[in-house]
């Protein structure tokens, strides 16, 4: 049943890249968006903040882009904006699956792809570890470039890697629900705006709370609902904001994304095109509010 999957798979990403030669970027955003929202969008003339990431999308092919979203390339620049210190631990970079060895690696690991989202594989026990179905995901994403399957340009033209990281435990035996997993802090002309903080509790059910950066809950949602739990805020809070709009200085609009434990900060992503150009802000509203402070 897995290998047919798989092979449909396979023929679900050869239909995408041939559908790039009959069907143009704006035209596959605007009927994306159409469906996800049921209203006609102005990608030329952009308002609201899904718009405005449609637009970069389609119009613009900045090489710094593809620096951001490659992993192994935006560690250097990480490396000059903030330090190293910030950098999750690298334990290995591999062309292919088949040279990954885990008895070099420690009990706990992430694996992921440097070229797209979605291929991270993260180790919480090495002998209960699938390396063959793991090895297996990471070599099939290795095949894909994931601009045939999202359109996201910036994806296009980075050189594929399997990486391996160190695992960072961000609860660190407190309370799942009372500890943000992750920090997507959106910046606008290099000074953050809000916080998107996801949380999962014991049984699994996600929230997303979005803050500003003094750690006040706005009034929206963005795909998840909030959190019904009162969350202190983290003593890191304020010193990742700082790190958040230093990584972000020269950039219209990026979202900065940060793990924490209890002592450390440390970087996860700059992602340039949330969602797809499809996050569900409500109330919508705060789309156009958020799009406004991109110039």
């Amino acid at each position: 049943m897995k290998s047919y999957k798989m092979a449909l798979k396979k023929v679900e990403y050869k239909l995408k890249l041939v559908r790039t030669f009959f069907i143009s970027d704006l035209r596959y955003r605007m009927r994306k968006h159409q469906q996800e929202f049921r209203r006609v969008p102005d990608f030329e003339n952009p308002q609201s903040l899904n718009e405005k990431i449609n637009n970069r999308m389609i119009f613009e092919r900045d090489p710094f882009f593809t620096m951001l979203a490659d992993k192994i390339a935006v560690r250097e620049y990480v490396k000059k904006k903030i330090g190293d210190d910030y950098l999750v631990p690298l334990l290995g970079v591999f062309e292919r699956a088949e040279l990954i060895d885990l008895s070099h690696l420690p009990e706990r690991f992430v694996l992921k792809c440097s070229h797209d989202s979605g291929s991270a594989i993260i180790c919480k026990n090495k002998h209960q570890f699938d390396e063959r179905a793991a090895k297996k995901k990471l070599n099939d994403h290795l095949n894909r470039n994931m601009y045939y399957v999202t359109r996201e340009w910036h994806y296009k033209d980075i050189k594929p890697y399997i990486i391996c990281e160190k695992f960072i435990d961000v609860f660190g035996g407190e309370p799942l629900h009372l500890i943000p997993e992750v920090y997507r802090v959106h910046c606008f002309s290099g000074k953050a705006h809000i916080t998107e903080a996801d949380f999962t509790d014991a049984m699994n059910n996600e929230y997303v709370n979005v803050y500003d950066p003094h750690w006040k809950i706005l009034p929206l949602t963005m795909g998840y609902n909030n959190s019904p739990h009162e969350i202190a805020e983290p003593v890191l809070y304020r010193h990742m904001i700082g790190l958040a709009e230093k990584l972000a200085e020269g950039i219209a609009y990026c979202r900065v994304d940060f793990i924490a434990d209890a002592s450390q900060i440390y970087f996860s992503e700059i992602t340039l095109t949330p969602c797809n150009g499809r996050i569900q802000i409500s109330p919508v509203h705060w789309d156009y509010f958020l799009g406004e402070l991109w110039v």
